[in-house]
């Protein structure tokens, strides 16, 4: 104020109102720099843990603000439905077979090889950052993170180890603090953090664009993580009625199936409760989530935000008579592999919806084209935000759902190609197949491969995919 003050006074002169106009003439660059950056999108990435797509009904805040206000996508499908590798695809945009992280755990697996491998060193978020985002990450990582290091390419972390690491610590940038016995709830922690995120980094200080990564760890099995004052929802929730449940007649299942035994009474009475946990514990998440976005639209920042809602995987409860108190995933079936997303930002219509075939493999070069950035030449997914803006349907006629690495779980290991209508299962390990055409049977209760005629053009989508790279995954996911 003194220096502007002192430029009016010898504004009288020639040369003073010659200075005086220079100096507005700078103001206004500067103002106009400034417009030009912040008109940069945001991106608020909402991820949640093993949540099956029967759940939204505890979501208000996802189903009318974001789903509402944007598009649904029910062809949104994880290349491996299990976490570690779901959550490595999605910082890569590569299929799991190319990050090498196809497990939770080592070998091949984990975020112990993921650091070793140095892949973590170049993600969406490094690239992000190197364009002056700033970057954010709240919740859980991935499976065996130990809180010993952040990562790289985040501006802020806010990351909780691991349930096997002793105590119960979380990194928040350079400091581990550890939780154990103080009685709180890690919904409200990351709450806390998430909010504080947002309120620092779209006041006036700054003007810079954000990437906040929300990826809480609910509702994840046995889903009991969520604050007291949720305790009295969903009281007399039920099983959904599907007639995949407890499936009656398995013979024309994989052997993995054939052996699982059917639910007794006992384990659906604990099932029943773990789904009243899951919609307690995804309802604080959404809770969360209005939060965020009542402070986004204060600030004026909403309607230039992207946000993004999915989870990492789903997971079967008692689909097919599978179930486990961690979570029963890994499978190609709908209620593992098939996830939420629902997608809002600027010049995505609202109320829309899309049947196109998304994978998580594609958030990463979406990401990298909302903020201008060309995807790296190893990336296998795809930018789909003309997908979410409604100006095409994607190409791909086809996706891949692998695994490969076993993990101690019953499931047999497999890789298989899902269409819009059909999936296709090859196990390796024992030479099954399964076929289902998800239009007259939309819970797979019928496998309806024949050896006499096999689905020869599913077969020869499935050879393009298996191993495929970078460009030749998408041109074999478009087929020929």
């Amino acid at each position: 104020m003194r220096r502007i003050g002192a430029v009016l006074a010898s504004a009288t002169s020639a040369v003073g109102i010659l200075f005086f106009g220079s100096y507005l003439g700078a103001i206004d660059s500067m103002r106009t720099a400034k417009a030009q950056t912040t008109s940069r999108p945001n991106i608020l990435f909402v991820m949640t843990d093993d949540q099956p797509k029967n759940t939204m009904m505890a979501m208000p805040e996802i189903r009318t603000r974001v789903r509402d206000m944007g598009m649904s996508l029910s062809n949104a499908y994880v290349s491996e439905s299990v976490c570690c590798p779901s959550r490595v695809s999605i910082l890569r945009g590569q299929y799991p077979h190319n990050t090498g992280i196809e497990r939770n755990g080592p070998p091949n697996g984990g975020a112990q090889d993921f650091r070793a491998s140095g892949k973590e060193s170049e993600t969406i978020a490094t690239r992000l950052r190197r364009s002056g985002y700033v970057t954010g990450l709240v919740g859980k990582y991935m499976n065996g993170y130990d809180a010993s290091y952040t990562p790289p390419g985040w501006a802020y972390w806010y990351g909780k180890a691991d349930a096997t690491v002793p105590g119960d610590p979380a990194r928040e940038n350079g400091t581990v603090i550890d939780y154990a016995g103080d009685g709180g709830n890690w919904g409200d922690r990351w709450d806390n953090k998430a909010m504080g995120f947002l309120d620092r980094n779209t006041d006036a200080i700054s003007d810079k664009p954000f990437a906040l990564f929300f990826w809480s760890g609910q509702p994840h099995l046995q889903a009991n993580d969520y604050a007291d004052r949720y305790s009295g929802l969903y009281m007399n929730a039920s099983l959904p009625p599907t007639p995949s449940f407890n499936e009656a007649d398995v013979t024309d299942k994989p052997r993995w199936v054939q052996d699982l035994p059917q639910i007794d009474d006992a384990n659906e009475r604990q099932i029943t409760e773990w789904r009243r946990n899951q919609l307690r514990a995804v309802r604080q998440v959404d809770d969360t989530v209005g939060k965020m976005l009542d402070l986004l639209e204060q600030r004026g920042e909403l309607a230039n935000t992207y946000i993004v809602f999915t989870t990492d995987n789903s997971t079967h409860m008692g689909e097919h008579r599978w179930f486990s108190w961690h979570g029963a995933k890994n499978t190609p079936y709908e209620e593992s592999a098939n996830v939420p997303m629902y997608v809002r930002g600027p010049g995505i219509p609202a109320g829309t919806k899309s049947d196109s075939l998304v994978l998580n493999n594609d958030l990463a070069p979406t990401f990298d084209r909302i903020v201008g950035l060309a995807p790296p030449s190893y990336t296998d997914g795809r930018n789909v935000l003309p997908v979410w803006k409604g100006r095409n349907t994607s190409a791909r006629t086809a996706i891949l759902n692998e695994r490969r690495v076993k993990d101690g779980n019953p499931v047999s290991l497999y890789q298989s190609a899902i269409t819009k209508t059909q999936t296709y299962v090859e196990y390796t390990t024992t030479a099954e197949k399964e076929l289902y055409d998800r239009t007259t049977d939309p819970y797979e209760l019928r496998n309806s491969y024949d050896v006499d005629a096999p689905p020869v053009d599913l077969e020869g989508r499935l050879r393009a995919l298996e191993g495929c790279v970078a460009g030749a995954c998408r041109a074999a996911e478009d087929g020929p």
